[in-house]
């Protein structure tokens, strides 16, 4: 349902910034219309089947396998018409599905064929976008992100349920962002998650400090109406300009 996506990046540009969009690229809908017209451009497991990523957004997804020519094209076209649309800022996520053992089109193995789909997205929007990686393996990514989440999501609450730490929590998201500290600078930018300084976010002064300590990529997703004066201000600060 957007308006016009060309029309949203120049309204964001027009005010100085850069516009950036979040795709997940080696994900399939199996119920889109790509899966029904091009069922040959979908990774397979070693039964003949699809093979699944997982299950989001009330569907169970399938994986876009790079290494078929025409899929790689479609991929590659998708990026470039993005670049023409005034988009330079790319958040590429859940490309763990881009690593998943499967049966391919070529006989690559899957982390060559994950290294090969982030090249080729690459290549798309051109060595100037910038490129932020999540969900991602970390070792068979390095060299080709300008910033990678380097922790689980965080959320407004401390601890995940049951307390699996792979769930979204800000104590498991602050665990690994510290263990992962040391990659900041050397592989890529780190990305700690978001910024969170409402009100309602549990102990908001620690994840705040925890975000500002890593140095890195800093994102707020708070909707501005619900911060109070604390939470402008220390959005203001880390963001390192007006909050606006």
């Amino acid at each position: 349902r957007f308006r016009s996506r060309a029309g949203i990046a120049d309204a964001i540009r027009a005010r100085g910034r850069r516009a950036g969009i979040w795709t997940a690229p080696f994900l399939v809908d199996p119920a889109g219309d790509l899966a029904a017209e091009h069922p040959d451009w979908l990774v397979e497991d070693l039964d003949g089947g699809f093979l699944h990523a997982g299950r989001n957004w009330g569907h169970d997804l399938c994986v876009l396998d790079t290494t078929h020519p025409d899929a790689a094209q479609y991929l590659a076209s998708v990026f470039r018409t993005l670049v023409s649309e005034g988009y330079d800022y790319f958040k590429v996520d859940f490309l763990y599905a881009g690593a998943l053992e499967g049966v391919r089109h070529s006989s690559a193995d899957a982390l060559t064929a994950y290294r090969s789909g982030i090249e080729l997205i690459r290549e798309a929007i051109g060595e100037d976008a910038y490129l932020l990686g999540c969900g991602a393996p970390l070792l068979p990514s390095i060299g080709l992100f300008d910033a990678m989440r380097v922790s689980p999501d965080t959320a407004p609450h401390r601890r995940p349920e049951a307390d699996d730490f792979s769930q979204p929590g800000q104590d498991p998201a602050e665990f690994t962002g510290v263990g992962r500290q040391w990659q900041h600078g050397r592989l890529w930018v780190n990305d700690p998650d978001c910024l969170m300084a409402r009100p309602a976010v549990e102990t908001r002064e620690r994840w705040a400090a925890h975000v500002e300590a890593t140095g890195g990529l800093i994102a707020s997703s708070d909707r501005l109406l619900s911060l109070d004066q604390w939470g402008v201000e220390t959005t203001r600060r880390l963001l390192g300009g007006d909050a606006r």
